[in-house]
């Protein structure tokens, strides 16, 4: 036990750090609304009532109404549990022979996610729909992963991962990604002549029938409708392009006003690709992708600090300590240093911006920014991983679970919790980059015990951060 422990006391740390964020977790949102739900309906009425009028996601909504219905305690159990399964087998993946180091650089990529954003509907509500997914999502893949890394496959595991196969396909999002990541996984198997599983057949035809009573399901039109009227009229005219503005400029905007796990990904892998290339154009575009990504995260940095003088001020009541203190003057010359940059600035806004802007210069620059990114991305990923599609895949994978939500009239209120995908891909990326990085002895000594401990401090100061802003808008005390 003492020998097991110590070898996976990173997962041990993450369960501790998830249960101190749980320990302030209470009702909110629309936890309240769904506690009430069975009060005088049957599950079967209100499942019922689910499919013709509003929802799709019957598996979850169905959970959903009887755990907001019992002591909270039972789901904060489940929702450590799950979670961290999930976080297991993410690094599992990528971590086929057991390092604790990659485990360690794993489990703080993770509580580097700005988890706060799971109380953006209700703790219990969001998360069966978002990090209950991916978990289950990940855990479908079991079978899949122990295959690939040649292990025996238990046959309880089949069960655990038929049933998380359909909880996580009951979800647009992961259905989608579950049946690409298996028809891919298929297709490589037939090309290559290798012996097709199973398993990854029933997934794949599973996913592929939870996408079309997605599509058929009636209360999804419904509730299309209603969120345009409700939310976003305007959206009910937009064409393609409009829906395509909104999809990647919203992409972008949640990993940049995040300011952590997108730069650390896109300056890693600029990185990895400047060591391993002899063309002196490829290691100036990496120059170029470093240096861009660290200005875009500062200049957003400052844009953001700005504001608290104008949000001091507008609440009126400001003590005169805090008013007249030195540390005002920080916000004022941020202030300033904006103003001087108006095209700047008012392109950046345009990150957070909730609506579709005039077409202008403004507007065409953070286009072009964003898809340069994109493909910037795309490209360095093909050149560090010149034998193996799997990471190219999993970031575009990640792209497009974010992507389409811009064609949906929630696509401002849903928030951040949308980017859950997108977020575990991109921790999945950089933890493939380390690896690379290590077992190819690319980084001396010296550089490695920086590295470790500057992801040491920031995963720790970044947690820290997320439990602050949990207590302070979602806390129960």
């Amino acid at each position: 036990m003492n020998y097991n422990i110590k070898k996976y006391f990173p997962f041990v740390l993450f369960v501790g750090a998830m249960l101190i964020l749980h320990a302030i977790m209470g009702f909110n949102g629309d936890d309240i609304k769904y506690a009430k739900v069975l009060t005088n309906q049957s599950l079967v009425d209100y499942i019922n009532y689910r499919y013709y009028n509003w929802s799709s996601r019957l598996i979850i909504d169905g959970l959903l109404v009887i755990l907001t219905r019992i002591d909270m305690i039972v789901w904060k159990i489940l929702d450590v549990v799950i979670y961290t399964f999930g976080v297991y087998y993410i690094i599992r993946l990528v971590n086929k022979k057991y390092s604790k180091k990659m485990a360690y650089f794993g489990v703080l990529l993770f509580l580097m996610y700005p988890f706060y954003e799971m109380a953006s509907a209700g703790w219990i509500s969001t998360t069966l729909n978002y990090s209950w997914c991916f978990a289950f999502g990940i855990i479908s893949f079991i079978p899949l992963i122990y295959e690939v890394q040649g292990e025996k496959v238990n046959g309880y595991i089949y069960v655990i991962s038929f049933l998380a196969l359909l909880f996580a396909t009951n979800q647009e999002q992961s259905g989608a990604l579950i049946f690409a990541f298996n028809l891919l996984y298929l297709l490589n198997c037939l090309i290559n002549k290798k012996p097709v599983n199973k398993f990854n057949i029933l997934a794949t035809v599973i996913s592929a029938g939870a996408l079309i009573f997605v599509f058929t399901c009636p209360g999804n039109n419904i509730r299309f409708a209603h969120e345009v009227a409700y939310w976003y009229p305007e959206f009910a005219n937009f064409t393609i392009l409009d829906k395509s503005y909104l999809g990647l400029v919203t992409t972008f905007g949640s990993l940049i006003e995040q300011k952590i796990l997108f730069p650390m990904f896109y300056i890693i892998l600029s990185v990895c690709v400047l060591i391993n290339s002899e063309n002196k154009y490829l290691k100036y575009f990496c120059y170029f992708n470093i240096i861009l990504v660290v200005f875009i995260t500062i200049f957003n940095t400052f844009i953001d600090i700005s504001v608290l003088e104008t949000s001091l001020k507008s609440l009126g009541n400001v003590p005169a300590v805090i008013k007249n203190s030195p540390l005002m003057a920080i916000p004022h010359l941020f202030e300033q240093i904006i103003s001087a940059t108006p095209y700047l600035t008012e392109t950046l806004k345009l990150f957070t911006y909730e609506g579709l802007p005039k077409l202008g210069i403004n507007s065409i620059s953070i286009v072009v920014l964003c898809l340069y990114l994109l493909i910037s991305s795309c490209i360095m990923l093909v050149k560090a991983f010149p034998k193996n599609l799997l990471p190219f895949f999993i970031f575009l994978g990640g792209f497009v679970s974010r992507f389409i939500v811009g064609f949906s009239p929630v696509v401002f209120p849903s928030g951040a919790r949308v980017t859950i995908f997108l977020y575990v891909a991109l921790i999945t990326l950089i933890l493939m980059l380390l690896k690379k990085l290590y077992d190819d002895n690319s980084i001396p000594s010296r550089t490695q015990v920086i590295l470790e401990n500057t992801f040491l401090v920031i995963g720790f100061l970044n947690f820290a951060v997320v439990f602050a802003i949990s207590f302070m808008k979602y806390g129960i005390f």
